[in-house]
């Protein structure tokens, strides 16, 4: 035996081929996807032609920058995962993975982030966008599942299109990704610009360099300068952003403490089995 194995045998081309093609199965190129590439203008992608596409995977980057969370399959236990340039389809719900996401970034758990955000913001809001110092997501619910949600970047929003006032409207991001949003167009800016404030929240807690207090809310986040993120932050400052810097972190501190207290009192408040 020589000790030659098979790949040893291939040429080197060949070589570098098998080692992108092993890298790209589970995060394919959206542009080497057909479904992406067929895509019609003014309609969604296909999300079931893309199903085809890809291999499944058990999990996502949720450090890279998303540009959308995608909720797929019999009874929405899969989501496509998108960035700039690429997909990853993997074997977790859409609002499990934005959850994960939050905590990746910010080390907060939902409930007390949620409760936090509503002291910043109007106490009735149910559509809690999930942010971190470099992007945020907002939640569209699917219609018929109230409780299951897409999560779209607003910050890479390229343009909006709608055959009416009337929805559903269709979302294209800056990479050319379309998805569809059963919301017409005003109730989308309005959720926009709630993310983005969010998002200098966020950034704020963190920046270490000062900032002129009279900067564009879009020049300080630093998203994509399109037609609809303009028209969402035009007039908008560093100023407007609700509350002082690191209020949120305290507060959400103050708060889940206050939730942990809440949950051991209602453990030991609970009856015990007759069997104990």
């Amino acid at each position: 035996m020589n000790g030659y194995t098979e790949e040893d045998l291939l040429p080197q081309n060949d070589k570098k081929f098998r080692k992108k093609s092993m890298h790209e199965v589970f995060a394919p190129k959206l542009a080497d996807l057909l479904a992406f590439r067929s895509k019609q203008p003014y309609l969604p992608i296909d999300l079931d032609q893309l199903y085809k596409e890809i291999t499944i995977s058990t999990q996502a980057s949720l450090k890279e920058e998303i540009y959308a969370i995608l909720p797929y399959g019999e009874h929405y236990t899969q989501s496509f995962v998108l960035y700039k340039d690429a997909i990853r389809l993997v074997d977790v719900s859409a609002n499990l993975l934005a959850e994960k996401c939050l905590y990746e970034h910010l080390h907060m758990e939902f409930e007390g982030y949620k409760r936090t955000l509503k002291l910043f913001f109007d106490k009735g809001i149910n559509t809690i966008p999930i942010a971190s110092s470099d992007f945020s997501l907002i939640p569209f619910s699917l219609t018929f599942r109230p409780t299951m949600y897409s999560w779209i970047n607003p910050g890479r929003i390229e343009n909006l299109f709608s055959a009416s006032s009337a929805a559903p409207t269709v979302v294209q991001l800056t990479n050319d990704f379309t998805i569809t949003v059963d919301r017409q167009q005003r109730p989308i800016f309005t959720r926009m610009k709630r993310a983005f404030l969010t998002h200098g929240i966020i950034k704020r807690d963190v920046e270490t360099q000062p900032v002129n207090v009279t900067m564009s809310l879009l020049e300080y986040l630093g998203i994509s300068s399109t037609r609809v993120t303009r028209k969402i932050t035009k007039n908008v400052q560093y100023q407007h952003i609700p509350g002082f810097a690191n209020d949120f972190h305290r507060k959400y501190q103050e708060i889940h403490d206050a939730i942990v207290i809440e949950n051991w009192l209602n453990a030991k408040s609970l009856p015990k089995n007759e069997s104990d």
